[in-house]
């Protein structure tokens, strides 16, 4: 303090026995670069009384005020400063220092919404200046804001961010967070973290859900893998690593490995032979050696874990063996749902092979789940379409009250729709209801995406009976692969008298589509909005980024609401430079 006090002083000194306003301004940004910034702005205005007609010092003296924090100061000056010099209204640097000093000083709140909207519109500007925020996150002690951190922090991958997952791995207790670390790691191919996940993936007391994140994680690293260990993961005493050299030779289509599959599909672990059974059937191997894969996978049709039964059924029915299909039919008709439902979502990704058994049963089945498993395989194969899509509409319209999932518990290829057992989690609110949502969304975007007639009723009936604070969670999946159809049903609501619909619809378009046409309707409707909507508008420009928001958006810089001005902030930044 006494060193930036002798240098206020000497600056002060100089500004008022004759240095000129050049000097005075590097000498606010002199207090800057040292993070003084009370000083800096003490000295802006007093060098303000000399010189008040300076633009250059206006400039710097909002600066000041935007890093010390106090925005809506900066804000005020900002006015003062467009009407002394008109042509600063579109000054790009100046808007970005407005913004970034309403998101720095977010950041530092006590109140959570503030500092979680802070660090989104920050990582969202995908700028430099957003890593000290990530990184104080991430070492910071609320467990919803490192877990979100954690995957911002995947999607940048510098070096500093990187040495904080590192840590993380080895010390975070909060399983979500842990979950999503472990992602992380393998998202940017942490290879120094291999060993860390392999010792994840064979502590008998991990999560499963740890698990399978690992496993997937440490596959992802391996373009290659030495045959020596591999064998040394197919021999392991731990039944995860060996699971973990089924999905290697899975995922890195290793052909003349398959022979490390035979112990594997004898293990007394039900995953391990899961898994080898998946390999088994994503490589359409029919012989291992001399052994017919068929002969292997038989025994497994009497295997005790219904599970193992059912994926080994799977295996014959994709070999075109009668002995598959015919045990898929038996357990369509079991007293167990849940088998009922895997059966039948084996039979939906099973391709042209399962076509006749899902045609059949789709008539059959009194089980609503087990009816949209099979429409949906049929979908695929472009087989039946009309009568799959009604299933899917009727099934859609009829299961209202009903919270859905995918299920996917019992093996990862076979995802099957099922009455949601999921539970609330304090990262997520409502997070059963989004996953709901997302359920809904998927089936939506089928239906869309095979042109249904009733896909618009059935998108505008979604729009007027959900709300988007939990719909925009989910809205991203409208949109998959390209998908323009899935998007025409909701283009054509954008000029719905409705205005819920209007707005819903605009928001989608914007979050999916980045869209433009969306811009004048969501502007529009702004002021009638209630705060948590217009949180969601203001997001949607960002999304889209359209320069033509800036003008809009800067208004809001003004708003009373700190968490509005925070999403604005992060938007007009993405605006300037999209």
């Amino acid at each position: 303090m006494k060193r930036s006090a002798l240098l206020l002083a000497l600056t002060l000194s100089s500004c008022l026995f004759g240095q000129d306003e050049e000097m005075c301004k590097k000498r606010v940004y002199a207090h800057l670069l040292i993070r003084d910034r009370s000083s800096a702005v003490a000295e802006a205005r007093q060098a303000l009384k000399l010189f008040p007609d300076s633009k250059s010092l206006q400039l710097a003296y909002i600066e000041a005020l935007s890093e010390k924090g106090d925005e809506v100061e900066a804000w005020e000056q900002w006015e003062e400063t467009i009407g002394m010099f008109a042509e600063e209204s579109q000054d790009r640097r100046m808007l970005e220092v407005l913004a970034w000093g309403v998101l720095n000083k977010a950041e530092r709140s006590t109140q959570l919404n503030i500092r979680l909207n802070a660090m989104l519109g920050a990582a969202f500007t995908r700028d430099a200046k957003a890593l000290p925020l990530l990184l104080q996150e991430l070492k910071g002690s609320n467990a919803l804001l490192r877990s979100i951190a954690v995957k911002l922090a995947a999607q940048y991958g510098d070096a500093p961010l990187k040495d904080e997952i590192a840590r993380l791995l080895k010390e975070e207790k909060v399983w979500y967070v842990r979950l999503e670390v472990i992602q992380a790691v393998g998202t940017l191919r942490l290879l120094d973290l291999k060993d860390a996940l392999k010792e994840l993936i064979g502590n008998p007391r991990t999560l499963v859900e740890e698990k399978a994140a690992a496993i997937f994680s440490l596959v992802s690293m391996y373009d290659t893998i030495e045959r020596a260990e591999l064998l040394t993961l197919a021999q392991s005493d731990r039944a995860g690593l060996r699971q973990l050299a089924a999905e290697a030779i899975a995922h890195l289509n290793l052909t003349n490995d398959l022979d490390l599959l035979l112990p594997l599909l004898r293990d007394t672990s039900s995953d391990v032979k899961i898994s080898a059974l998946n390999a088994l059937a994503l490589l359409r191997v029919r012989k291992i050696g001399k052994n017919p894969v068929s002969e292997l996978v038989e025994e497994h049709l009497k295997e005790g874990a219904t599970e193992v039964a059912i994926t080994a059924a799977y295996v014959l029915l994709l070999l075109d063996d009668k002995k598959g299909s015919q045990f898929l039919e038996k357990m369509l008709q079991s007293d167990e749902p849940k088998w009922r439902r895997l059966s039948a979502a084996a039979i939906g990704v099973s391709g042209k092979y399962g076509v006749p058994l899902a045609t059949a049963e789709l008539h059959r089945s009194q089980d609503p789940y087990v009816q949209v498993n099979l429409a949906l395989g049929l979908i695929g194969q472009r087989i039946q379409v009309k009568h799959a899509c009604e299933t899917l509409y009727r099934v859609f319209s009829k299961e209202k009250n009903t919270l859905w999932m995918w299920d996917a518990q019992y093996n990862p290829l076979f995802r099957s729709l099922s009455p949601s057992r999921v539970k609330h989690i304090d990262a997520i609110p409502h997070y059963p209801v989004v996953v709901d949502q997302l359920v809904r969304l998927d089936l939506l975007s089928v239906l869309s995406i095979v042109r249904y007639p009733k896909a618009q009723e059935a998108v505008k009936e979604f729009l007027q009976t959900r709300t988007w604070g939990v719909t925009g969670a989910a809205a991203v999946t409208l949109l998959r692969e390209g998908d323009e159809e899935g998007l025409k049903a909701v283009r054509s609501l954008i000029d719905d008298p409705d205005e819920k619909i209007r707005v819903q619809a605009a928001l989608i378009l914007a979050i999916v589509g980045s869209d433009p046409a969306a811009v004048s309707v969501l502007q529009e409707a702004y002021p009638h909005l209630d705060r948590e909507m217009k949180v969601h508008v203001l997001e949607a420009l960002a999304h889209i980024g359209d320069p033509r928001s800036i003008p809009f958006l800067l208004s809001i810089l003004k708003e009373p609401f700190q968490v509005l001005r925070v999403v604005a902030a992060s938007a007009l930044i993405q605006c300037l430079y999209h």
